[in-house]
């Protein structure tokens, strides 16, 4: 029996150049090293080498795919053009409805690889609904300026060739999957292979051409740790529809991760917003129903020209409902990863070595301050931690040397083990002032067992007209004009002494 009948038109495997060995050729020749790697055994890959189209469509290709576990089809113009493809496509569909169901663990046994893209209008009826209900992987992009969309092969430069062993090993991953959950039903052993961790299911929503590489990567780091993820099929262009899609996934859903950016996006027909604005509405609803976690996320520094993207950002920043049940960031990539990973653990957080040195000693722990300043002022700052430290306070400062996964993650567990906070605003603007102020206000859902009591925005020198207007309900605002007199720090210094 076959393991993988890929179905292909031959023209996609035609050189592009003299050193180049075929597409298809090469595509069949990684998938199988790679999905070798990840199950232990060499798979069985069929595929006809006939050099023409024009063959009688027999019996002998119809028992290749009858005897074969899955199908991969790869799509292209000259593929939904080729009867001889149509058919193979319906006839295996068709075959695995009659014999035991086209999925198998809740995995397509069809996976769609889109090697060159096409308009949906040039899909067949024949297999419309085939089409519809089969997962697919992109081996291109687009560019959002021009619309001219780029293959992901080593001959187009080193950026497409990596993009396209990552999308490769992407689908290699979701095939060895399901050839190890079939074999141990084969074999008897009775559980599948294909486990979720802890039954998580992550809705990650659809997103931009422009970060769609980044949806890739946390894609794959979620399925290499077993998560669920969903949409696990492809969505529907009609609005109604999406909508409905969008909310079924989202009720099963534990969290959702949402990535905005430089674009509005695709509106779908019947509908005034985009997708991402759709979908991240959605779920802002859903958490008002159920136990549903959201993660948005912006990379640092995005420069947006578009009007309507740039209206959709500055709501998101100012509505209350982004800072509700969520985690908002405009940071970099890594640290959005950190951070979900982190929140899905469900292993107890380890006790500090504070924490176990007082349960110990039975002493009372000495009250404990986090000072938060940016790297250009641990300088200015100096006389604010001196000051706390000599009224009897354990003052903790921000690590400032390390990777940025590092510093991250030191942020997160002073935060989470200091009784009080002072953010520092000397240098820095205010944008980041109120970063550290929503990292403070969000930090129980990340390991702190309580929301801090006292909390402080200590507005330092340089002066500047947005300091001078700067307040807010969520903490403290003391202003000191001079870092050597620091008396009107005393009530909030006795208030974290005396609770």
């Amino acid at each position: 029996m076959n393991d993988i009948f890929i179905s292909y038109a031959h023209i996609d495997n035609e050189a592009l150049t003299e050193e180049d060995k075929g597409w298809i050729s090469q595509f069949h020749k990684v998938l199988d090293t790679r999905v070798a790697q990840l199950t232990g055994e060499k798979p069985l890959i069929w595929r006809d080498l006939k050099l023409g189209g024009n063959d009688v469509f027999d019996q002998a290709i119809v028992h290749q795919f009858r005897n074969a576990r899955i199908m991969i089809s790869i799509m292209s113009p000259r593929y939904l053009k080729s009867e001889w493809c149509m058919k193979e496509l319906k006839q295996f569909y068709d075959n695995a409805s009659s014999t035991g169901g086209v999925s198998f663990a809740n995995k397509s046994r069809i996976l769609k690889v889109v090697k060159t893209p096409f308009e949906t209008s040039d899909i067949p009826d024949e297999i419309r609904n085939v089409f519809a209900s089969i997962l697919g992987f992109e081996f291109f992009e687009a560019d959002p300026e021009t619309g001219k969309f780029m293959e992901y092969n080593a001959s187009f430069g080193a950026e497409a060739k990596h993009n396209y062993f990552s999308k490769i090993f992407d689908l290699a991953h979701e095939v060895s999957q399901l050839l190890k959950a079939m074999n141990d039903q084969e074999s008897g052993n009775g559980t599948p292979t294909v486990k979720a961790t802890d039954n998580k299911k992550i809705f990650l929503a659809t997103t931009t051409t422009d970060l769609q590489s980044e949806r890739d990567r946390i894609y794959r780091n979620l399925i290499e740790r077993g998560y669920q993820i969903f949409p696990d099929q492809p969505m529907p262009l009609v609005g109604a529809e999406f909508k409905v899609a969008v909310r079924e996934h989202l009720e099963k859903c534990d969290a959702s991760i949402h990535l905005i950016g430089s674009s509005y996006g695709m509106v779908p027909e019947g509908e005034d917003n985009s997708v991402i604005d759709i979908q991240n509405s959605i779920a802002a609803d859903t958490t008002t129903t159920r136990t549903l976690h959201r993660f948005i996320w912006m990379p640092r520094d995005q420069i947006v020209t578009e009007p309507r993207q740039a209206s959709f950002i500055d709501e998101l920043r100012n509505s209350p409902r982004t800072y509700e049940s969520s985690d908002f960031l405009e940071d970099s990539f890594e640290n959005l990863k950190s951070l979900v990973l982190d929140h899905l653990k469900n292993e107890p957080k380890p006790a500090s070595l504070e924490e176990k040195t007082t349960a110990i000693s039975g002493e009372i722990k000495t009250s404990s301050v986090y000072l938060i300043y940016p790297p250009d002022d641990e300088e200015s700052a100096a006389p604010i931690e001196d000051y706390l430290f000599d009224k009897g306070l354990e003052v903790v400062a921000p690590e400032i040397e390390g990777t940025e996964s590092q510093i991250a993650e030191a942020h997160r567990q002073n935060l989470n083990n200091c009784d009080a906070v002072i953010i520092y605003f000397g240098s820095a603007n205010r944008s980041w002032v109120n970063m550290k102020l929503l990292n403070v206000l969000q930090s129980p859902g990340h390991g702190r067992r309580s929301p801090f009591e006292h909390k402080l925005v200590l507005i330092a020198p340089p002066e500047h007209r947005h300091k001078e207007r700067y307040r807010t309900h969520q903490a403290e605002v003391l202003h000191v004009s001079d870092t050597s007199q620091l008396d009107s720090l005393e009530p909030f210094i006795n208030s974290i002494l005396n609770a």
